[in-house]
């Protein structure tokens, strides 16, 4: 059963907390490691922060899911739309890339970072471990809150496709947040089959409307 979208604005949480949010997950930094940040979703192609690599990554464990609101950034009230959040799934894996960020601006991007991923905690950070070709290594990403009002729950495809074809809002449209993250995971050099689907589903409804 899907959740309903919230029927009010989202409340962002305080500075304060969103500030003693980020120093307990920095006390939990592997120490002597360089800073890295899992991408998935839109910070594959908009990073809020300085960086020094980015690689293609995979996250074993967890997935892309279709499975937030949003009625600000790509949506509205009256025209909600969906975007993604880290989601754990035995036995699945999330492609992605992993950023290593500039020491020399870290306290500022993580600040950036902080303010946009945190802004109204829709997710948790975590300290995750991922894979690099053969290699694996720390990295921080950010996870869904499942009891945050902005968590739909199960959608199916046909019902995700509906809403993001017509959304659109502060930031643009939603169709653009997911066309922006496909063409991001063919330069890392993977293809979602999920999102394939997807925005074919959207191409189907935008070009044909009801």
């Amino acid at each position: 059963m899907i959740n309903p979208p919230p029927n009010a604005p989202v409340e962002a949480i305080s500075d304060k907390a969103r500030a003693a949010s980020l120093e307990k997950t920095m006390a939990e930094r592997p120490a002597g490691e360089p800073m890295r940040v899992f991408a998935y979703g839109s910070l594959l192609w908009d990073p809020c922060f300085d960086f020094t690599s980015k690689r293609p990554a995979r996250l074993p464990g967890w997935v892309r899911r279709t499975c937030l609101w949003t009625v600000h950034a790509r949506g509205s009230l009256k025209c909600p739309g969906l975007f993604y959040g880290l989601d754990a799934e035995p036995g699945a894996a999330c492609d992605g890339a992993v950023f290593e960020l500039s020491e020399r601006s870290l306290d500022e991007g993580l600040g950036r970072l902080w303010q946009r991923e945190m802004h109204a905690a829709v997710y948790e950070p975590r300290w995750v471990d991922l894979e690099i070709g053969d290699s694996r290594t720390r990295a921080l990403t950010f996870v869904v809150n499942r009891n945050h009002p902005q968590y739909t729950g199960p959608i199916d495809i046909e019902a995700a496709a509906r809403y993001i074809s017509v959304a659109s809002g502060k930031f643009g449209t939603c169709v653009e947040y997911y066309t922006e993250t496909r063409a991001s995971l063919h330069a890392e050099g993977f293809v979602d089959p999920e999102i394939e689907a997807l925005l074919t589903r959207v191409g189907a409804l935008t070009a044909n409307p009801a």
